[in-house]
């Protein structure tokens, strides 16, 4: 599927971060790093790169299913191996999936594109990364989230923090 579908939760999520981050890439399916990577440009030595993990509801609507976190916090937690194999190996990787599209006349770029990948990937040789995870997961509601869903998140977080020094922010519905 090579398309942008705006009713989907990737959409709505780069529609809702769309200011924060100078490049978006739609990097959902297989093989992916994350939903969207983000990269923005901090300061003169430093590269924000955040991965957005994306997670629909377990039976198609808000409820206080723990289910609903299992996957995208199992999600974070195996791509922390994004961050220990460099921006260059992530560089590639987009690239890769970029130009299976583009041979289809179609692009992953949300914002930005190929000349401002490249920019962040020679920037990283001389850059520091503040790296920082989203995990968006509109089936939970932010009024009835449960204590052990807290749990499971807090843990994440902690790993998250202990492994790569990573930010967590969590989107659920309101």
């Amino acid at each position: 599927r090579k398309t942008v579908e705006k009713a989907s939760i990737q959409y709505r999520t780069f529609a809702q971060l769309d200011g924060e981050y100078d490049l978006i890439f739609n990097d959902d399916g297989s093989g992916e790093a994350a939903d969207l990577v983000c990269f923005k440009d901090i300061d003169d030595s430093t590269i924000g790169l955040c991965l957005v993990h994306c997670k629909g509801a377990h039976g198609g609507h808000v409820s206080r299913d723990i289910r609903n976190f299992y996957t995208v916090c199992g999600q974070a937690q195996k791509s922390v191996a994004v961050k220990h194999s460099g921006i260059n190996k992530l560089y590639h990787d987009l690239k890769r999936r970029h130009d299976i599209w583009a041979r289809e006349g179609a692009t992953r770029f949300l914002k930005g594109d190929m000349k401002r990948l490249v920019y962040f990937k020679d920037k990283a040789r001389r850059a520091g990364v503040k790296f920082e995870m989203i995990l968006v997961q509109p089936g939970a509601s932010i009024a009835t989230v449960t204590d052990d869903a807290l749990k499971l998140l807090g843990t994440t977080e902690l790993y998250l923090k202990k492994t790569t020094q990573a930010d967590l922010r969590v989107i659920l519905s309101a």
